[in-house]
């Protein structure tokens, strides 16, 4: 493959390494070449040209285990993806605050970059929106959906609220002050969101405050 012994911004010059890609090891190391270029270039700058430069892996062979970009850049980030702990507490403003502060923990600067580059890509191609859906968003989807079941089995959602956008309103906040705003995430944004918004309209006691 032409440019396989290249640099691509960083990239090791060298020869395509003949480890097999059924290697967990050298599994990771193309998947990490994913993603530290989705971050630093974006979706459609990243090519399979470039991964093959910067993973020193032949085109031909990614093609084999990945026939699309679009499925090899799913696979590079569910397996970055961490691993969301939900918790029964009672409470659905506490489940929530719980899942949001789980779905937060690790994040870093490449990972908003991460997040750019898939939503920027979602607009463009069809293939990648369709597996951002179904693989990438239907976790944190799912454990949402199981904090609102236990939610209205308690009775805590008032009539007349839209249940959909309730519990999806805490992760568009979150994922404005990141992606937008700039700032960074922590328990205290998820307090805010959790208790100066979601609170006043479940209806719920502000919690005390500490002194």
């Amino acid at each position: 493959m032409a440019g396989d012994g290249a640099v691509a911004h960083g990239g090791r010059p060298g020869r395509p390494r003949k480890i097999p890609l059924s290697n967990p090891e050298r599994r990771r190391e193309v998947f990490d070449a994913v993603r530290a270029l989705l971050a630093e270039v974006g979706y459609e700058r990243c090519t399979m040209d470039l991964v093959a430069q910067r993973a020193r892996a032949s085109k031909a062979t990614l093609y084999q285990r990945w026939p699309s970009k679009a499925q090899l850049v799913v696979d590079a980030l569910q397996e970055h993806q961490p691993a969301l702990a939900g918790a029964d507490t009672g409470s659905f403003r506490d489940d929530l605050r719980h899942l949001l502060i789980s779905w937060l923990s690790g994040l870093t600067e490449e990972d908003r970059g991460l997040v750019i580059a898939l939503l920027e890509g979602s607009r463009r191609d069809a293939e990648l929106a369709r597996l951002r859906r179904e693989r990438l968003s239907r976790p944190l989807q799912q454990a949402a959906e199981t904090v609102l079941a236990r939610a209205q089995q308690r009775g805590e959602i008032p009539p007349g609220v839209d249940e959909e956008l309730l519990v999806e309103l805490p992760f568009a906040l979150v994922l404005m002050h990141v992606l937008v705003l700039d700032e960074e995430p922590g328990r205290e944004l998820v307090d805010r969101i959790v208790d100066g918004v979601l609170g006043p309209l479940l209806g719920a006691p502000e919690p005390p405050r500490p002194g």
